[in-house]
């Protein structure tokens, strides 16, 4: 971007910070659809930290966690939700290194501050990545809280190095493959090499699913029967674990990894993995965030699958788009998410109505 250019950025986020902006807060005591569940306000613009980026947001994504904060969430401390973001840096903290004033960035952020369902959004910059240069703003923002999670499922927790067949011959299950977080993790297991096979819980989903370079799809009923005799290095629960662990022990190999991206209040029994030496582990994207641990690997991160995206290797999981953002839009995005029955990923783009 030229000097030209970039001084008419600075000089708009300079006059902004004196404004209000419009942002879309949740009652948690209304659940979805009921219309008053997300509303619009004004607030203030957001404080910028010495590693904050000052981001104008031009699309987010809707997931699963919203839904969850919107019941648990105090609304005094947080009031905007919105964990996956796309848009144009407007000012830099004292000590920003990754992002100059003028490019654009896509990232989750965090849960303990505000999210990115307003119009101005301060977030750290190690958490956030250049997005890839052959996408659009939907097609990005689609992409950074499921390709962390699928990310650090790979890296962190099954040790694998995140390069073109790194682990070739070694055999995936992935449990609901569909959505999110299943269409990105299923191309980057690919991308390693691995023979990946996931479950669908309808006929939607599994043709969803076939766009994705997979050795099997198998419905979620009878899938131990249809499992028969197979054994895989790696089984991902991106689904309650419980009602599939019984089938998980029984086709794990000795010394494979178990990962849940979904919490569970039944008890998971451990004792038949101690003979074999399997290990099971638990993913949550925000822990790093949350505990102020290793936050630049998740920019980092993000800066890798974007090189990937225009490289053609991994796609967009974007399905379903809405043309601006706005309360009623807000209410319809999570109500197709709360089903239960969505493939990929819905985001809304700018203008903010």
């Amino acid at each position: 971007m030229n000097n030209h250019i970039s001084n008419q950025v600075r000089q708009a986020a300079k006059n902004l910070l004196s404004e209000k902006q419009t942002a879309y807060s949740f009652n948690p005591k209304l659940p979805i659809p009921q219309e008053g569940a997300i509303f619009k306000k004004e607030i203030g613009l957001p404080a910028i930290g010495e590693h904050d980026i000052f981001v104008q947001v031009q699309a987010v994504s809707v997931n699963p966690v919203d839904g969850k904060l919107r019941t648990v969430t105090n609304p005094k401390k947080v009031a905007v939700l919105g964990y996956d973001a796309f848009g144009k840096v407007l000012q830099v903290g004292k000590s920003v290194t990754r992002f100059h004033v003028g490019d654009l960035a896509y990232y989750a952020g965090t849960t303990a501050r505000n999210g990115s369902n307003e119009q101005y959004q301060s977030v750290d910059e190690r958490l956030a990545g250049h997005p890839a240069q052959k996408l659009t703003a939907a097609q990005s923002a689609a992409m950074p809280l499921t390709s962390l999670t699928a990310y650090e499922i790979l890296v962190d927790h099954l040790g694998l190095d995140f390069q073109s067949k790194s682990a070739q011959g070694s055999k995936m299950l992935v449990i609901n493959g569909a959505g999110g977080v299943g269409s990105i993790l299923v191309q980057m297991a690919a991308y390693l090499g691995i023979e990946v096979s996931v479950t669908a819980h309808s006929e939607a989903s599994i043709n969803w699913l076939k766009q994705y370079p997979l050795d099997r799809i198998y419905d979620y009923h009878d899938l131990n029967e249809n499992l028969a005799d197979q054994k895989f290095d790696y089984i991902v629960f991106l689904y309650n674990p419980a009602p599939y662990w019984q089938t998980a022990i029984g086709h794990i190999k000795p010394y494979g990894r178990l990962v849940s991206i979904v919490g569970t209040e039944t008890p998971l029994n451990m004792g038949p993995l101690k003979n074999i030496a399997a290990q099971f582990s638990w993913e949550y994207m925000f822990a790093k965030s949350d505990f102020n641990h290793d936050l630049l690997s998740q920019g980092q991160a993000l800066d890798e699958v974007a090189l990937l995206l225009d490289a053609g290797v991994l796609k967009s999981t974007l399905n379903q788009t809405f043309d601006h953002l706005s309360a009623g839009n807000l209410i319809q995005a999570y109500a197709l998410l709360d089903s239960g029955k969505t493939q990929g990923k819905i985001v809304l783009t700018a203008p903010f109505q």
